[in-house]
């Protein structure tokens, strides 16, 4: 498990940069976590949020320079949709919208079978 425990607290201070370079250490452990996966083929990634915080936008950018121009709507929690990605076997089980709570259910089955 690994968290990018700092996206939230970016979001809250409304701070662009430290979203943007959290957001990039969560990618990288990732990715190292999806190459471990594709060579074991018994392992299951899940990525996910609990929820969406700051209420940020991009609204602008560079590839070329790597800067990118957020704007926020709010300093707290957002209704906003959160995706969730998986890989590996029973990831099929993580489609479509679900609530953040059902995730822990979804993977006990996958470890348990049905409760």
């Amino acid at each position: 498990m690994v968290e990018g425990s700092f996206i939230d607290s970016g979001g809250h201070a409304n701070n662009t940069i430290q979203i943007v370079e959290e957001v990039l250490d969560l990618d990288r452990a990732i990715g190292k976590a999806l190459d471990f996966a594709a060579k074991d083929g018994q392992t299951l990634i899940v990525v996910a949020s609990d929820h969406e915080t700051g209420g940020m936008t991009i609204n602008g950018g560079s590839f070329e320079s790597g800067m990118v121009k957020g704007e926020f709507t709010t300093g707290g929690h957002t209704g906003v949709m959160t995706p969730i990605f998986a890989y590996g076997p029973g990831a099929s089980e993580f489609g479509g919208i679900m609530e953040n709570t059902d995730i822990h259910a979804k993977i006990y089955k996958l470890l348990f079978g049905e409760k």
